[in-house]
């Protein structure tokens, strides 16, 4: 499964439009730690997703005027080290 991430500046921010996705039943929406690698304002987090739904969730998101960051593409390579494309 292809995953993506929405990078926000606050674990608040981030849980909101989780708790959204999760109300609109879109499933396997979770909240983690932004990876080091792309984090580039220190200490922030991420909602990451399945690819296809990432269009759903970017809506959700406009819909209640939640701001987010960058939103990258999940890669992981055949020696499983993991790998952030921005879209």
């Amino acid at each position: 499964m292809e995953t993506a991430l929405i990078a926000f500046s606050s674990s608040t921010t981030a849980n909101r439009l989780r708790k959204l996705a999760v109300s609109e039943g879109l499933s396997n929406v979770t909240l983690l730690q932004t990876p080091k690698s792309i984090s580039h304002n220190g200490c922030t987090y991420s909602v990451k997703c399945s690819l296809h739904i990432l269009p759903t969730l970017l809506d959700l998101a406009d819909a209640y005027n939640i701001k987010h960051g960058n939103v990258y593409r999940e890669v992981v390579d055949t020696a499983g080290r993991k790998f952030y494309q921005k879209l």
